[in-house]
């Protein structure tokens, strides 16, 4: 890790604060003047085009302190390394409490500013034509009670989608010669059912106390999984799933977040443990438990791991520190929308991919006004992740030895 950080810190670039002039300084940490001129010659275009200006005097570039935020990523972009966290918040805390500062944001402001982002971008794709196909086509499949769920699961393990004949039927959707149908119990609310063939009976109303009332007894009734049917013609096509996550390469970004986030949960004694997924699922939250699918990485691997510490902080009864309530416990559309708008924040302070999570919460019939009522929730939880990351991360850079003269490394 020495190794690897004296790397880092022989190919940066310095950002430093100019406490007289009141502006940023950003310049070579070589030591031999024509290294150094090499490397800020190399950048200075991109210096040029983001509004900094040449101080012969003194060899370095310069802009105001006003455009910390601007110069911070576009120094992040410039140097190949990851980011010293914990150094770029001890700037950042100088730069806020300097009386001469004009751009104060505070942490909490800039999380509301993230989450308004979010709310409009996820009303924008609910609106898009491929999330309302893929919802149109899969509305209107009921839930089904524990017993029932579990003998879906006896007859057929794999099983996804389920309804009776006619239920497909209605998708334009026919069964497949020869299927073996699944069996479970559906209310009789009437005698005139009992003269019906048990696959003769709608299962739009299984499992449910519906207006009818309180059903009279359960028969057995035939249901199928959607890949025991198939298309009676185009509309019975199943819409493609809309693009909900992100995956990419590791770097050493992706890493060091990952870690820092993983020794934070473990410190809250939350185990946190890798296995492959058993179905579609990225990860898991169980209480204390986080498992993540073997299979994600990168940027994907980061915000799963958030996105179930963020479960781990609000949904569990006996563990969580911000319990969301039981009212909360029993919306499982809600606990999602909650868990990854702090995963979209969290991933959006660290400057990491966030473009597939409001496709995610539109998925999960999430918009604007949803999320806006969460507001005050969201911004705690994503602080405090936030916080807690930034904690390790000042420990580890500090425990690199940095040399003290250099006041950030990006």
């Amino acid at each position: 890790m020495i190794d690897l950080i004296k790397k880092m810190l022989d190919e940066a670039l310095i950002l430093k604060i100019d406490k007289d002039d009141n502006r940023l300084l950003v310049f070579s940490n070589e030591t031999d003047p024509k290294k150094a001129s090499n490397e800020t010659y190399r950048n200075k275009e991109k210096l040029k085009a983001n509004g900094f200006k040449w101080d012969k005097f003194i060899n370095s570039w310069y802009t105001s302190v006003d455009n910390f935020e601007e110069t911070k990523k576009l120094l992040n972009d410039m140097n190949k390394t990851s980011d010293f966290i914990g150094k770029l918040e001890d700037l950042e805390e100088f730069i806020a409490d300097s009386e001469n500062y004009d751009g104060k944001t505070s942490l909490y402001d800039k999380i509301k500013l993230y989450i308004s982002d979010l709310a409009n971008v996820t009303d924008e794709k609910t609106m898009d034509a491929e999330i309302r196909r893929y919802l149109t086509f899969f509305s209107g499949f009921r839930g089904y009670s524990f017993s029932n769920t579990i003998l879906i699961y006896i007859q057929k393990p794999n099983a996804t989608k389920v309804g009776g004949k006619k239920a497909w039927f209605k998708k334009y959707r026919k069964l497949k010669p020869n299927v073996k149908p699944i069996w479970i119990f559906g209310p009789q609310f009437d005698n005139r059912n009992k003269e019906k063939e048990p696959d003769t009976i709608d299962d739009s109303g299984l499992d449910a106390k519906v207006k009818k009332g309180e059903p009279s007894g359960f028969i057995p009734v035939k249901v199928y999984d959607i890949s025991d049917t198939e298309p009676i013609n185009e509309k019975g096509e199943v819409p493609a799933t809309p693009e909900w996550f992100t995956e990419s390469e590791p770097t050493e970004r992706t890493k060091e977040l990952y870690k820092y986030i993983q020794e934070a949960a473990e410190n809250m004694g939350i185990n946190v443990t890798k296995s492959d997924a058993k179905g579609s699922e990225k990860g898991y939250s169980a209480g204390n438990h986080i498992n993540m699918s073997s299979s994600v990485e990168g940027a994907g691997e980061v915000s799963t791991l958030i996105h179930e510490f963020a479960h781990e902080l609000m949904h569990h009864k006996t563990s969580s520190i911000f319990y969301q309530g039981d009212d909360v416990r029993r919306d499982g559309a809600l606990m999602e929308l909650q868990a990854e708008s702090v995963a979209y924040v969290v991933m959006k302070h660290y400057e990491l991919p966030v473009q597939h999570q409001p496709t995610y919460i539109a998925l999960w019939k999430g918009n604007k006004e949803k999320i806006l009522q969460n507001m005050s929730t969201i911004s705690d939880v994503a602080k405090f992740i936030i916080d807690e990351i930034d904690k390790i991360a000042k420990l580890n850079s500090s425990s690199g030895q940095v040399d003290e003269d250099i006041d950030l490394y990006l």
